[in-house]
């Protein structure tokens, strides 16, 4: 299995997340959307879902500054189910505020496909305050 832990925040494999609406990216025919249940906001618990194949297997997910380096910050995954031939992941994430008043962010979504490649997807996202 191929692990690259030094994921580009540049990538061309990106989905600009709006508002509460679902964004997929399609990558090697491999689906994967992520849908918030909210405005994304600071310091507040940010609720969304995570949905891939059934054939694929989560490997990581976490959130980093694309403008401003804030390391990497940790998704909860609360629960997961399966519908029809996908698993949605139920996760969690907060944001702290920082000195930047306009943040942009990306969460870092890296599965398991069934060649046991890990592939990385990215959804970008923007704070405000």
């Amino acid at each position: 299995m191929y692990l690259d832990n030094s994921v580009d925040i540049n990538s061309s494999n990106q989905c600009l997340v709006d508002g509460t609406k679902e964004c997929s990216l399609q990558k090697n025919g491999i689906n994967v959307s992520v849908q918030f249940e909210q405005k994304i906001e600071l310091e507040e618990a940010l609720n969304f879902v995570v949905k891939i194949p059934d054939s694929t297997v989560l490997d990581n997910m976490w959130v980093q500054g694309v403008n401003m380096y804030m390391g990497k910050t940790a998704v909860i995954i609360d629960s997961s189910k399966t519908i029809g031939s996908y698993h949605h992941h139920l996760s969690q994430l907060f944001l702290g505020a920082c000195s930047e008043p306009n943040m942009k962010w990306q969460l870092v979504v890296q599965i398991v496909d069934s060649e046991q490649n890990i592939q990385s997807y990215f959804f970008n996202f923007e704070t405000h305050y």
